[in-house]
């Protein structure tokens, strides 16, 4: 049942990568990757508008899909920066990508909360200076801290992405409705 489960909520994620234009890198367990190239723009902020609105679209999805009555519950983080791109292995080879950045995104995802969506405060910056959207965003607080604490990283600050909105639409709101390359990187597990 739980592969049932998978497939089709994989299959409804599959949707949104060709929707947004975002690379589905892999899959591993439980953990659904996209990437996107941020050749479009100087800066990555095409990359970064993507993987979030995809990330948004995800937890719209899995807010109302139920599996047998039961609840799905997600959790994602982007980071943006540069990554590798590679093929690995001759008997079954692989595509897959390395970097701090696939490392940093992993962080952001792991020390997500439920039905949330972190990001790296780069990512934020990119986010907030994009020309098409307004995102909504908050800085992480845990107590009095601005930020948390992310292995290899240290103390850093993150942000919460709550929703975006085409600017100059208000109320039409997205979130509920080879070489290394500057890319945002989004790892989403449940």
């Amino acid at each position: 049942n739980f592969m049932l489960m998978l497939n089709q909520i994989y299959d409804e994620f599959d949707k949104l990568v060709l929707k947004h234009r975002v690379n589905k890198v892999e899959t591993i367990g439980d953990a659904y990757i996209v990437t996107c190239n941020g050749i479009d723009t100087d800066d990555g902020r095409g990359a970064a508008e993507k993987v979030a609105l995809f990330a948004l679209d995800a937890m719209t999805f899995v807010k109302h899909y139920r599996y047998n009555d039961m609840r799905v519950f997600i959790r994602s983080g982007l980071a943006t920066g540069p990554v590798v791109f590679g093929v690995i292995g001759a008997a079954v080879p692989k595509y897959t990508i390395f970097g701090d950045t696939v490392n940093y995104a992993s962080r952001m995802e792991s020390s997500s909360k439920s039905m949330k969506i972190q990001c790296s405060e780069k990512t934020a910056n990119l986010l907030r200076d994009s020309d098409d959207y307004e995102f909504l965003t908050d800085m992480r607080r845990e107590g009095d801290a601005k930020g948390i604490e992310v292995k290899g990283k240290g103390f850093v600050h993150t942000w919460w992405i709550r929703d975006a909105c085409k600017r100059g639409e208000s109320g039409n709101s997205v979130g509920d409705g080879s070489a290394s390359k500057r890319i945002s990187f989004l790892n989403s597990s449940f």
